[in-house]
């Protein structure tokens, strides 16, 4: 025997932390449609880990053995999943907090609920909108207010204030739009441009957006890329064209997922100016180029949407009148005294009224001008009872 050494029993170790190190199964502000596989990741071994799912409906779930599946999972099977169809469309965060004893821990992921995702016309909305209520930008409130009307009609990737150099408000702007549509339209954002001088100028391979692209430019590179998309072009096509120059350098074969509907950027019979061309026309020129290649879509309405609400309450038959409340401050912004000047809006009620499959794509003059009018001039009467219907 050899004296002085003995046998030590392992040292107690520290409590381990408790951490949810991940919420895994569905897209961080993104799009859940059907059903979906959430698992909460979990270390520090809790006693439960408590799912709640706040939004227009309420869902609670506990799970108090590993795996952590937001729905449950049968012993030595798959997990069930949780079906989105189980609740109300809409804005949700979901939270998972486990706990131990008297410590706990969470996570959180804030997402959207559509139903009918795969069915809904998948859109990104550039705006130059710029004075918060001001005269000028009446166009804009009021499209604004009327998509709200119709954001359950669609897939709304990104939704981007202040698309134009000459701003000065660009937070006010930001502001502005958060308060005024925040509750209708979600994933608001104001353009990474805003104020920036100088347009987007010719698109070659040394052009800086090639290699490092703003923001709100690269973000709507990667949701093209990422499976198409439609951009309503409510103002200059400085962002559209920033995205498309990007793709032609870097990715061409994705070049045809883009697809742009576009208010007035050429000129159209009585109405011979393009204004949202006026302040980056080399941007116009570019995108009207690659459609004329057939490169990308352009769906060139002209001046349809004026056109419209200069006789939505004469030739269209349609009662204007809208009450100033709710959402209907916003609707009855206008711009020299006419009708409330939601005419960007056309670009998307052409999608609810007949759709676009037999319209040109290729950019060129009036071709969808008297068909874009004609078609959501019949439906006049109802687009201004639905209007109506949301001032309250």
């Amino acid at each position: 025997m050899v004296a002085g050494i003995g046998i030590l029993g392992p040292q107690a170790s520290a409590d381990e932390t408790l951490t949810v190190t991940g919420l895994t199964g569905v897209p961080v502000g993104g799009v859940v449609s059907g059903k979906v596989t959430i698992e909460a990741k979990v270390t520090g071994r809790p006693d439960k880990v408590v799912f709640n799912l706040d939004g227009p409906t309420d869902v609670t779930w506990t799970e108090r053995v590993a795996p952590y599946f937001f729905g449950g999972d049968p012993p030595n099977g798959s997990p069930n999943g949780w079906d989105s169809r189980t609740v109300s469309e809409g804005m949700y965060t979901l939270t998972a907090v486990a706990s131990k004893g008297s410590r706990t821990a969470k996570r959180s992921v804030t997402f959207t609920v559509d139903h009918d995702r795969k069915s809904k016309p998948k859109l990104w909305v550039t705006s130059d909108m710029s004075e918060p209520g001001g005269e000028t930008d009446a166009d804009d409130i009021s499209a604004f207010a009327a998509l709200s009307v119709y954001a359950s009609k669609f897939s709304l990737a990104k939704v981007v204030v202040g698309g134009e150099q000459r701003i000065t408000d660009c937070a006010g702007a930001k502001a502005h739009a958060r308060k005024a549509y925040g509750a209708y339209l979600k994933h608001l954002e104001l353009s990474s441009i805003c104020g920036l001088k100088g347009g987007f100028t010719t698109c070659t391979a040394s052009h800086p957006w090639v290699k490092k692209p703003p923001a709100t430019v690269k973000a709507l590179i990667e949701t093209v890329r990422a499976g198409g998309l439609t951009v309503l072009n409510w103002g200059p096509m400085t962002e559209s064209a920033g995205a498309a120059c990007w793709l032609e350098h870097n990715a061409p074969q994705d070049l045809a997922k883009l697809s742009i509907i576009s208010h007035w950027t050429v000129a159209s019979p009585g109405f011979p100016a393009d204004p949202n061309c006026d302040f980056d026309r080399s941007a116009c020129e570019y995108v009207h180029k690659l459609a004329a290649k057939n490169k990308i879509k352009l769906i060139e309405l002209g001046a349809a949407g004026q056109k419209f609400i200069n006789t939505a309450r004469g030739a269209c038959d349609a009662n204007v009148t809208i009450p100033k409340k709710g959402l209907g401050v916003h609707l009855n912004a206008k711009h020299a005294g006419i009708t409330p000047d939601f005419s960007d809006a056309i670009t998307f009620l052409v999608l609810l009224h007949g759709g676009i499959a037999d319209y040109d794509t290729n950019g060129k003059g009036d071709a969808n001008f008297n068909k874009a009018y004609d078609r959501v001039c019949a439906k006049a009467p109802a687009i201004f009872d639905d209007l109506r219907a949301a001032a309250k």
